[in-house]
């Protein structure tokens, strides 16, 4: 009971002696983790639109005739990769066109006679299958023209994989930048009582005795500047989500709960550990100097 006193009484000691620099040292680490939070879930909104695209993707088949529409029926009906096959007229393609024009669906009747084609919408059954199944249909003679956003999602995934890789880039960096502050801090911190430790273990107090209260000191460091940046990632996510919704609305593509407590966690758990770690090892290097004999 009395080490633990000694620990908590210590650590905060150690925080009103050299509060400029732990405040300096919480505004670090809260900054490092706010940047690598912020491209996390910048990666993970990505994928999880060009997983959303390519889930929903259907190729547009157009052809010039309802005899064309019979006849590539006929040869995909059988085919597995196919989930489902849907022939739209040129009629009904107007209709969806004026439904999605709203109030400007005026301008259609401008047009005068229907330009639209006969079309088919080729549903798969799964994303990898749909490169093959566009190759196919572009060897059928009774098809025209072909439209699907293959391209858009595989550009969404090159897109997400490249922050993905900044992601751990900037990572590495923070582990380093963190690693530096944290390390100094307790030095600082460390030289600031050199003479009571040297005390203390000359009447016999165990070096993990000696090196508790400033281990703690790094661990809590670490959890409030992780903490400071959660904060900060939650309001600013939810601010960028608004600002989309209220121009982009069909570009909504929220994160689930589960997904943002990991990466959440993650971060916690890496202030913690690194604050730990960098602590320990200032810790133990400064005393098993000063306990070693003259």
């Amino acid at each position: 009971m009395g080490t633990s006193r000694y620990v908590i009484r210590d650590t905060c000691r150690l925080f009103s002696r050299h509060l400029g620099l732990s405040l300096l040292t919480l505004a670090t680490v809260a900054s490092v983790f706010f940047l690598v939070g912020g491209s996390s879930l910048l990666a993970l909104n990505i994928r999880k639109i060009a997983i959303s695209i390519q889930s929903d993707l259907v190729v547009q088949v157009f052809v010039p005739n309802e005899s064309s529409v019979a006849a590539v029926l006929d040869r995909l009906k059988d085919d597995e990769r196919i989930a489902e096959l849907k022939y739209i007229s040129p009629q009904e393609g107007l209709e969806r066109l004026r439904a999605k024009m709203g109030a400007q669906s005026k301008a259609v009747s401008l047009l005068g006679k229907n330009p639209l084609p006969w079309s088919i919408e080729v549903k798969v059954r799964s994303a990898a299958l749909v490169a093959d199944v566009v190759k196919q249909l572009s060897q059928m003679t009774e098809i025209d023209d072909i439209m699907y956003s293959g391209a858009l999602a595989e550009r969404l995934v090159a897109i997400s994989a490249l922050i993905t890789n900044a992601s751990i880039a900037i990572w590495l960096i923070a582990v380093l930048v963190s690693a530096l502050v944290f390390y100094n801090t307790v030095r600082i911190s460390i030289y600031s009582k050199r003479q009571e430790i040297s005390v203390m273990l000359l009447v016999g107090a165990t070096r993990s005795y000696v090196a508790s209260p400033f281990i703690l000191h790094g661990m809590l460091l670490g959890f409030l500047g992780a903490i400071i940046s959660i904060i900060s990632l939650h309001y600013g996510q939810n601010y960028v989500f608004n600002v989309i919704d209220s121009v982009l609305p069909f570009m909504r593509q929220h994160l689930q709960w589960h997904e943002v407590l990991i990466l959440y966690e993650n971060l916690i758990c890496a202030g913690v550990a690194m604050g730990c770690l960098c602590s320990l090892f200032a810790v133990h290097s400064y005393i098993k100097h000063a306990a070693a004999p003259l």
